[in-house]
């Protein structure tokens, strides 16, 4: 019939709909042909590397020997002695992705650069200063940003709203205030302190008497104002990169991922393990699924050869570099 649609039977299905056969969805739209055959070593089962729909691209899974330091950012490249950090920047801009385009990711946030996770039982004026840091910090996370702005709205609010218990949501319920002018409050005035300092409380005072208050704000004179000398963290190396747990990764992407594994046995754990009950396998293969066009891979120094020779085994292209 003219005008009429395909008939089930065009898209292979009977006419009350339900498909012969089941087809397992295996392409993967993000991923190059290499990244997914890296993925593939780190799952259950014989199955064989999804594939690539999107690219066809070669770039070898590059193995980055390290000495891994306590501090973030201050991992070496153990060949150069290099900073881990700018090794894999270097190597990046070979393959033509560019540091913005490229993510750092790791099982534990100690082992990553960039931002100090913020300390609990602090006082208000050291929880200020890591908030003012954080939103300053490119590729700081949402959950992060979204806590130093609580931080800022309780800091301004005990000084706004003195004779008022409670924090900021209970203030603001009661004065009617949107949560959105409350962060937009609170991060501009974040933006708008220096940088911190051992003597930096009197300034963020001044900075708090001449902010704009909200509605129904009330000061009394000195209440509010934080008290004490802030705890100034040790400044942390920029890498120009996203830096996130790979708990944090979930939807999340990038041209480049650089995976860290400090810890001693990584390889024996790639090669023995179980992906069915070992989390830390499991979590690899997000952190390695993430990227679209360069894997990488940090590990010490001396497990290095052991997972090129286990990544070749399995036809999986590496470069030591």
């Amino acid at each position: 019939m003219p005008g009429a649609g395909p008939s089930p039977r065009h898209f292979g299905l009977s006419q009350q709909g339900s498909p012969p056969t089941t087809h397992p969805l295996t392409g993967n739209w993000r991923s190059s042909p290499v990244i997914c055959g890296l993925a593939a070593t780190l799952r259950t089962g014989l199955r064989p590397p999804d594939t690539s729909v999107v690219r066809d691209d070669a770039t070898p899974i590059l193995l980055l020997p390290a000495r891994f330091a306590t501090s973030g950012g201050r991992h070496l490249h153990a060949p150069s002695g290099a900073s881990l950090f700018d090794t894999f920047g270097a190597l990046a801009n070979e393959y033509a992705v560019q540091a913005q385009d490229c993510l750092v990711t790791a099982f534990k946030y100690a082992t990553l650069p960039g931002i100090n996770r913020e300390k609990p039982d602090t006082s208000a004026i050291t929880s200020l200063t890591w908030a003012r840091i954080t939103v300053r910090t490119p590729g700081a996370s949402g959950e992060d940003l979204a806590r130093a702005c609580l931080i800022a709205a309780r800091v301004l609010f005990g000084y706004w709203y003195p004779e008022q218990a409670g924090g900021p949501d209970r203030i603001s319920a009661a004065h009617s205030l949107p949560a959105n002018q409350i962060n937009r409050s609170a991060f501009a005035f974040l933006h708008s302190l220096p940088p911190p300092h051992k003597k930096w409380g009197p300034q963020v005072w001044q900075a708090m008497k001449a902010w704009p208050p909200l509605p129904g704000a009330a000061p009394q004179g000195k209440k509010g104002r934080p008290a004490g000398v802030p705890t100034v963290a040790r400044h942390q190396v920029a890498t120009g990169m996203r830096t996130n747990i790979v708990h944090q990764l979930k939807g999340d992407e990038a041209d480049g991922i650089l995976l860290l594994l400090p810890d001693a046995g990584s390889v024996q754990r790639w090669a023995t393990g179980d992906p069915a009950t070992n989390e830390v396998l499991r979590v690899w293969y997000v952190a390695v699924t993430r990227a679209r066009r360069l894997a990488a891979i940090a590990l010490l120094e001396e497990e290095t050869d052991a997972l090129a020779r286990l990544l070749t085994e399995r036809q999986v292209p590496v470069r030591v570099v």
